[in-house]
């Protein structure tokens, strides 16, 4: 797991660039379920997630700006809204953010003993 977050002046992206708020864990596409509005499941691979929300890679498209949960190992349903969806690739902002400390997907391993 990798913890990244942008934190380069505005200067070097260009005007109406903004700083992400929460520094984001990579993650290497952990699996997981997205339901909009609890209607049907698609199945979604997970490749970074903060506090705020998620990027994710889906095969289905999915309305921007609609609400949908994802079922997060160690925390349960989350309710998000999707922001942006540009090819496979989509982003959502969860609605209540979340502590990534119960997040399965960002514990670090345990080191087996010898």
């Amino acid at each position: 797991m990798t913890r990244t977050s942008d934190s380069s002046p505005h200067g070097e992206h260009g005007p109406g660039y903004m700083q992400r708020r929460t520094a984001r864990v990579e993650l290497a596409g952990a699996e997981a379920s997205l339901s909009p509005q609890d209607l049907y499941k698609v199945e979604i691979k997970v490749r970074n997630v903060s506090t705020a929300g998620f990027m994710a890679e889906c095969a289905a498209p999915v309305r921007i700006g609609s609400n949908v949960w994802l079922d997060i190992p160690g925390i349960g349903k989350v309710e998000a809204q999707v922001r942006w969806q540009i090819g496979l690739k989509m982003g959502g902002m969860f609605l209540d953010p979340i502590s990534l400390n119960r997040c399965e997907w960002t514990a670090e391993k345990a080191k087996a003993e010898a």
